[in-house]
This record gives C-alpha cells, sequence and structure tokens, in this order.
C-alpha cells in the first residue's frame, strides 16, 4: 500500500542519508553572497598574504648574491653589505609577521561572521520545512550539518582564496626569476607540475569520500548521543 511504501521509504532515508550532488559551480554561486559581504577583508587579506609571497622569495636571492659575491669578488663582500641585507631581511620579517598576524586573526574572524550569517539562513530555512522532513531525517544529522559542516565552511572561506594566490603568486614569480638564471633547468623542475596535479585529483577524490563518511558517521553520533540523553527522563 502507499502507506507502507511510505514508511520504508522514511526507514531507508533515517539509517542512509541520500547524498545530493551539486556543481563546483552552482556552489560557489551560493556561497559567494556570504563572501561578497566581506570583500574588503578578502581584499586586504590577499594583499598580507602577497606581503608574505615577497619576504619568502626574498631570502633566496639575498643569500643568492651572497655567494656570488664570495666566490667571484671577495673582496666588495664587505661587512657593511652584508649588515645592510641583514637589515633588510629583518625588516621583511617584522613585515611577514604582521601579515600573518592579520591572516590569522581578521581572516578567522571573517570566517566566523560568514559562518553565522549560513547558520542563521540555515535554521530560518528549517523553521519552514514541513513536518514530514523531520520524520524522515534524523536530529543529529541536521544538527551536523549546521554546526560541524559549517566549521569547515569557516575555513574555506578564509584559507582557500590566500592559499590559491599564494601557490598561483609563488610558481609564477618564482618561474621567471629561475628561468634568467637557467632555462632548462627551469624548464625541468616545472615539468613534475602536472604530475602533481594529477596525484592531487586522485587523493582528493578520495579525501572527499572519506570526508563525507566522516560527516554522515558524527551526524549518527549525534543522533544517538540525543536518543541517549532524552531517553534519560523518559526512564
Amino acid at each position: 500500500s502507499k502507506f507502507t511504501f511510505k514508511q520504508e521509504t522514511a526507514v531507508e532515508s533515517v539509517t542512509e542519508p541520500p547524498r545530493y550532488q551539486s556543481s563546483k559551480k552552482s556552489l560557489i554561486a551560493r556561497f559567494w553572497p556570504y563572501e561578497k559581504q566581506y570583500l574588503h577583508i578578502v581584499i586586504l587579506d590577499l594583499f598580507c598574504a602577497a606581503l608574505t609571497c615577497i619576504c619568502d622569495l626574498v631570502l633566496p636571492l639575498i643569500m643568492r648574491h651572497i655567494t656570488d659575491l664570495a666566490i667571484n669578488d671577495l673582496a666588495a663582500l664587505s661587512v657593511s653589505l652584508v649588515l645592510k641585507l641583514g637589515f633588510l631581511y629583518f625588516v621583511l620579517r617584522i613585515i611577514d609577521a604582521t601579515a600573518q598576524y592579520y591572516m590569522a586573526n581578521t581572516g578567522h574572524v571573517m570566517g566566523v561572521y560568514i559562518e553565522t550569517d549560513m547558520r542563521r539562513d540555515a535554521f530560518d530555512h528549517l523553521q519552514q520545512l514541513s513536518q514530514n522532513y523531520y520524520s524522515n531525517n534524523k536530529i543529529g544529522q541536521i544538527m551536523g550539518r549546521i554546526t560541524n559542516d559549517l566549521f569547515d565552511v569557516t575555513e574555506f572561506a578564509h584559507h582557500c582564496p590566500e592559499e590559491f594566490f599564494i601557490a598561483g603568486v609563488k610558481i609564477a614569480v618564482s618561474f621567471v626569476i629561475l628561468c634568467f638564471m637557467n632555462i632548462p633547468l627551469t624548464l625541468i623542475m616545472f615539468a613534475v607540475i602536472p604530475l602533481m596535479a594529477v596525484c592531487l585529483k586522485y587523493f582528493k577524490h578520495r579525501m572527499k569520500e572519506s570526508m563525507r563518511e566522516s560527516r554522515v558517521t558524527l551526524g549518527e553520533l549525534n543522533s544517538q548521543i540525543e536518543d541517549s540523553l532524552l531517553g534519560v527522563r523518559v526512564v
């Protein structure tokens, strides 16, 4: 009968939550309005990320300059020059520390604000759903969506733009610098990047599946704890 079919469907949906597949473009399109509200913080965060890249790339150039002078013209390697280069690197370290502090502090605060906005909208959406939804889904799974899963969104909102930006800047700038030194060796070194991309895609797929399973397991754990604690009062 229809009633029996509905009961079986409800049991299946409780024991094994459905997997909702969405494209990356649609997910980013839904996430972008939350990120757009704090676009000025994102821009400053990327600017600080660029400063950290510059500080990391300058040290090899300083060491290369000192090494070349020590090999080719030792008389030009004076104490004053070493002190000037050391002071320059010290100033760069201060700039790097300041930029890292901004990225770690303000960036995470921005992520928390985005998480709060998304959690508020998720809770408002849950209040508009029908009773059948709560009959077919465990409360622990729903709690996992608006707590643990949104924490991952917080980390994504903060780290993803800056990590992609830092990686892109370092690859591009280092490629240009190394090409001025030796083009064939540079091409050999950067030929490994496609292989790394293939390996990254493979392990990313496996990690994505594992993370999905862990979220489902955590939701089941929340459901069991909720049932146990609610059952204490009944007993």
